[in-house]
């Protein structure tokens, strides 16, 4: 039986919310949360930190322009000790964005960001709001502000079963239900389409496939961190825990997942570092050394030398990935067999 995806997850939110056909849902979602009377939205694309090369390629989930403010929309399954610093960066990335586009500086823009967070806690307050102000409460801008929901909350007012309750907050209360939870419902035309789009999403065999794979390469990352940890403990010794980090790294390396994400799985392995070994047409692959470590490319040379008889001018490249990618990477002419080793700085 497959999984029913719910919008608690971020690829399904956006598959519903973010189709222009469904501009209703997300208008009707976005008024019930900000108090307001939107007329009309406009759904932006997300690339987000363009020109940042220390968070470069992150996407926020939505942007979504109406009247005089930029909404960002950010979906969290899960709580976790960094989403406020990852938040706060994509918000101020926005109002930077926002400030150059003008002539002067004001405070014309409300820049909005909405957290929808999961595992707050259902006995904690539904909302709170965050504003840039001194211990007197006065502001420094007027137009900087963020929602934090807790989903949590809305999670209790279901499982109360309060009619009342449900139906006033029925719009967030959907968002994480399951294709039975939803038939029990108390229905109007925003949840009607709703629960049409959010099942058609999950009949999509694309979409499962998707999402499959996606929770395949997540379990299958959590494995590697998990065995790499125990092995570490097991040992007693920090080099036991490095050790099995290290090859968990190498591990993830060779998924495609992103360097500074391996970094922050891993708990932040000093200098960790990325070399592409390339040889004319020739690739080799990858290494991940430390700061300050040599790379002995001796077998990478005789390989080359058994595959093309000719070892003559190999070029050696090294390019860096550490939070940002070198411009001009640094080369070495080989000339004959023999160990070269480059320094890691």
């Amino acid at each position: 039986m497959e999984t029913f995806y719910t919008c608690r997850n971020d690829r399904a939110f956006k598959e519903v919310f973010l189709n222009p056909n469904n501009s209703d849902l997300l208008k009707a979602l976005l008024e019930f949360i900000l108090k307001i009377k939107i007329d009309k939205l406009e759904i932006k694309k997300t690339e987000l930190l363009s020109g940042n090369v220390n968070i470069k390629d992150k996407r926020v989930d939505a942007i979504v322009h109406t009247g005089n403010k930029k909404i960002e929309i950010e979906i969290n399954s899960q709580n976790k000790d960094y989403l406020h610093t990852r938040s706060t960066a994509y918000i101020c990335n926005i109002y930077q964005s926002n400030a150059s586009v003008w002539d002067t500086y004001n405070e014309d823009t409300d820049i909005i960001q909405v957290n929808l967070t999961w595992g707050l806690g259902r006995n904690n307050d539904e909302m709170k709001i965050y504003k840039i102000m001194n211990e007197k409460g006065e502001l420094y801008v007027k137009n900087f502000i963020i929602y934090e929901i807790n989903m949590d909350y809305y999670d209790k007012i279901w499982y109360s079963k309060n009619e009342e309750e449900i139906k006033k907050n029925q719009y967030m209360i959907m968002l994480d239900l399951d294709k039975k939870e939803l038939e029990n419902m108390p229905k109007d035309k925003i949840v009607d389409k709703y629960i049409t789009n959010v099942t058609i999403v999950n009949d999509n065999p694309e979409f499962q496939k998707y999402m499959s794979e996606e929770e395949d390469k997540r379990k299958i990352q959590n494995s590697l961190l998990s065995e790499a940890k125990e092995e570490g403990i097991s040992q007693g010794y920090t080099w036991g825990m490095n050790d099995g980090i290290k090859q968990t790294a190498k591990n993830l390396l060779s998924m495609n997942m992103p360097i500074e994400d391996i970094s922050k799985a891993t708990g932040g392995l000093s200098g960790l570092k990325q070399i592409d070994l390339s040889f004319n047409t020739y690739n080799l692959g990858t290494k991940i050394v430390k700061s300050g470590e040599s790379f002995d490319i001796t077998k990478a040379l005789d390989s080359i030398k058994v595959n093309t008889n000719s070892i003559i001018k190999k070029e050696y490249n090294c390019a860096y990935l550490n939070d940002e990618l070198v411009d001009n990477p640094k080369k070495i002419t080989l000339t004959e067999p023999g160990t070269y080793k480059y320094e890691v700085n």
